[in-house]
Parts: C-alpha cells; sequence; structure tokens
C-alpha cells in the first residue's frame, strides 16, 4: 500500500515545490503593457537594469523605434519599444556591455502571458499549489471531524447518534456549492477560511462510512474478548476499533481530494472562494475567460492543467484503494 501512495505523495510534494523553482511567481507584472496578452512560447529581449531588474521590449512591431530592432541609444538615452509606443531612460541606468551598449538577454514565456502581463506558467502553477493546500487542508480537517463524529456516533448511545446523524443529514440535503458559497461570503474570504468552510460541510458523507466500520468491529469477535478479558471501553476503541476505521477513513478521504480541487476551483472562478490578485486554478480561469476571443491560452491552458491533475490525482488514489482492497 506504500507503494501504492508514492505516486500521489510525489505528485502533490511536485506541485507544492514547483513555484519556489520558478522565477517570479505569476503574482506581478515585469511590465504590464509590454507583456499584456503575448501567446505561448513567446521570446521577449530584455534590458538589464543597474539594479539587476529586467526591462522587457515588446508590443507592435510597427512601433519599434527602428526597424527590427526592439531598442535604440540616442542623445544619451535608451529607446525602446513599450506596447503601442516606445519608452526612454538614461543610459546610464543599465548595465553596458564592452562595447558600451545595454545589456541584454531573452525570457521565454512557455505559457504565455496574462492580461496583467504576467507569466502565466508560473501562475498557474501557484494556483494549482494554492488549490492543492487548500484542498488538503479541508480534506484533512472534514477527516478529523468525520472520525471523531463517526467514533462517537458508533460507541455512544442512540441520543448521540441522533444527534450527530441529524446534523449530518441536514447538511447532505442542501446542495454543497451553495452552502458553502453561503458562508464563504458572509465572512471574509480567503484560502484558510476556504479550506475551514470546505472542512466543515464535508465531514457526513465520511463519518456514515467511519460509523458502520465502528459499529462492525464494536461487535467483533477480538473486540467482545478484550471486553472479557476485562479491558476499558477506551482501550477497545483505540486499540480494536480506531485501526480499522482509520483505515476506511483515510481511502474515503483520499477520495475526496479530486473533488474539492474542482469544488475549490469552481468557487474561485464564481467570486467566492480565493480572491485577487492570490493565484488559483479557479481565479485563473475567471481571468481568462473576460479575454477568451483575444486570448484563447489564458482560459485553455489552466483549464487542461485542472483536467490532467485531476485525472492524475484520481487514478493515483484508485491505485491506493485496490492496493487495500488486494492486502
Amino acid at each position: 500500500m506504500r507503494r501504492a501512495a508514492l505516486p500521489l505523495a510525489l505528485l502533490v510534494g511536485l506541485v507544492a515545490a514547483a513555484p519556489a523553482l520558478v522565477p517570479e511567481a505569476g503574482r506581478r507584472s515585469l511590465d504590464s503593457v509590454a507583456l499584456r496578452l503575448l501567446p505561448p512560447l513567446s521570446r521577449v529581449p530584455m534590458l538589464v537594469a543597474r539594479d539587476g531588474s529586467l526591462v522587457p521590449m515588446a508590443g507592435d512591431p510597427a512601433a519599434a523605434p527602428a526597424p527590427g530592432r526592439p531598442f535604440v541609444v540616442e542623445h544619451g538615452e535608451v529607446v525602446w519599444l513599450r506596447g503601442h509606443g516606445v519608452a526612454r531612460r538614461p543610459l546610464g541606468e543599465f548595465r553596458l556591455d564592452e562595447q558600451g551598449r545595454p545589456e541584454t538577454t531573452t525570457r521565454l514565456f512557455l505559457a504565455g502571458t496574462d492580461s496583467f502581463g504576467r507569466d502565466l506558467a508560473a501562475r498557474l502553477l501557484a494556483g494549482l499549489r494554492l488549490s492543492v493546500l487548500i484542498a488538503l487542508g479541508a480534506v484533512a480537517g472534514a477527516a478529523v471531524l468525520a472520525g471523531l463524529a463517526g467514533l462517537a456516533g458508533g460507541l455512544a448511545g442512540r441520543a448521540v447518534d441522533g444527534v450527530l446523524s441529524l446534523a449530518g443529514d441536514g447538511l447532505l440535503s442542501i446542495p454543497r456549492i451553495v452552502l458553502v458559497m453561503a458562508l464563504a461570503l458572509a465572512v471574509e474570504p480567503g484560502p484558510a477560511v476556504l479550506a475551514l468552510v470546505l472542512a466543515l460541510t464535508g465531514w457526513p458523507a465520511m463519518a456514515r462510512l467511519v460509523r458502520v466500520e465502528v459499529r462492525r468491529m464494536r461487535d467483533a469477535d477480538v473486540a467482545l474478548a478484550a471486553r472479557a478479558a476485562g479491558a476499558s471501553p477506551l482501550r477497545v476503541a483505540l486499540v480494536h476499533v480506531l485501526p480499522e476505521a482509520a483505515a476506511t477513513l483515510a481511502i474515503a478521504a483520499g477520495l475526496r481530494i479530486a473533488p474539492t480541487i474542482l469544488l475549490e476551483a469552481s468557487l474561485s472562478f464564481l467570486g467566492a472562494g480565493v480572491s485577487p490578485p492570490a493565484a488559483s486554478l479557479g481565479t485563473i480561469l475567471a481571468e481568462g475567460r473576460d479575454v477568451l476571443l483575444d486570448a484563447w491560452w489564458v482560459l485553455t491552458l489552466p483549464g487542461i492543467a485542472l483536467v490532467l491533475f485531476v485525472l492524475a490525482v484520481s487514478r493515483s488514489v484508485d491505485r491506493i484503494q485496490f492496493a487495500s482492497e488486494t492486502r
């Protein structure tokens, strides 16, 4: 089972670490005018300022300061292409090469840029990480609540079981996305708040599975033998009942990671989740919706990434479930 869980752990770990490996995590643009809505695989020449910052030279070729040249030096100033016009700065503000000309470099925008000139690939990685962290936090919180509720419902009397069942049925009777939107909009939106709201609304279904498993183990021979040997109810619950219930809960929680990622993306897309400028898959998709006809990649590429990642997570969890069933 550990071997089956390795692909999921590697996948989540890679997503969590990937934004740290990419410069400019997508939260700000080098130049929102020059870099606005560049298509995928765009190579942009850039000037190097004295402080090491980069100044992109991109825009309408017809507005270039000289035919086929993104910049020229005239009268002690550097004039470069910027959007539909040119920009000027003193020559002394840039690093110079051995010939006394401004140093230049080139940067590749693998997935293009968005309407604010931000690197879409870097922003997509940052958004994917945030969506995954929210989903993991929400599923973990829901699993804890489900474990406590299922354990209490399975071991306590009918009164406690009835109250917990009524609370769970009440939450399940309301469409979850409607309930989460109402709760999220009632408080200040943010990643932590969204994860908490998703956890508070995601435990009932898992609690039912835990409750069934707890009741099965409560009446199993090993539990009855422990009671006959004088074991306390707490020891029976912790030693004989909880381990089996925890295995069931772990599988159930794993199966809810992918749907929770989709739910978080949907909420952020609708404006009830993570708020800009924070990068979430939902916020990136919402920004791409407004420029779909002018820049297809801003919506299409994050959508493809979301589908592929959810499929990869679902496939990995299926392998874990199959391994647990064949032990």
